[in-house]
């Protein structure tokens, strides 16, 4: 029998959900949550270590300020839920969505990043120094001072965000998709090499790598 050809991945794998989600019960240390939904009256405490988190929906969920570590989300969907200044180092995405959720100033450092996508979002001064991102799809979404330092990419797109003034220092980036998105004033440019970008991004693209080497263009 002939073989079915190959299909080249483009995009992450979605989290795989059960039909029916049973109610969250209240977030504990070294807690397992399996098919469960959270909703705007979860109320998380200021610490949960180790809590994971498989096949679950949380919409409207408030992680402000909340630190939440050793976290592991697998098939986990996110929506409308608020995680600005949350501290979530080290935590581990597989299979994971995003949708209309904010994320300024939380601190993501050293995360690991599979099949996750990330839309429509606000992720301001969010900090992802030395995470890993594999299938990591960020679309729509304000990156605006965002920190990537050491930031390690394969197979990433950032389409349409807005990247001004982030921090791409020691990134490893190549590969990544970027139309689309604002790169006016970026620190690091020359992390950009290898990337994907369309001709409306060659003006100011160009620009950074000219001033990351020095050159200067002047008036004769």
């Amino acid at each position: 029998m002939p073989r079915k050809p190959r299909t080249t991945k483009t995009a992450p794998d979605r989290p795989d959900l059960p039909p029916r989600f049973d109610p969250a019960p209240a977030p504990e240390h070294g807690a397992v949550w399996d098919g469960v939904e959270a909703g705007p009256d979860t109320e998380f405490p200021e610490h949960v270590a180790d809590l994971r988190l498989h096949e679950c929906r949380l919409r409207g969920v408030t992680l402000s300020g909340r630190t939440l570590s050793g976290l592991h989300c697998r098939d986990t969907e996110f929506v409308h839920c608020d995680l600005s200044g949350a501290v979530l180092d080290d935590a581990v995405f597989t299979r994971v969505t995003f949708t209309d959720c904010r994320f300024t100033g939380a601190e993501l450092n050293g995360a690991g990043l599979t099949d996750v996508r990330i839309e429509g979002s606000r992720a301001d001064l969010v900090r992802l120094r030395m995470a890993k991102g594999t299938f990591l799809h960020v679309e729509d979404t304000v990156l605006r001072g965002a920190d990537l330092y050491r930031f390690t990419a394969k197979d990433c797109a950032l389409r349409r965000c807005d990247l001004t003034d982030a921090v791409l220092d020691d990134a490893r980036l190549a590969g990544t998709d970027l139309h689309g998105s604002t790169l006016e004033s970026i620190r690091g440019p020359l992390a950009l090499a290898g990337t994907r970008i369309g001709p409306d991004q060659l003006v100011s693209v160009g620009a950074l790598f000219l001033a990351a080497h020095g050159v200067q263009v002047t008036d004769g």
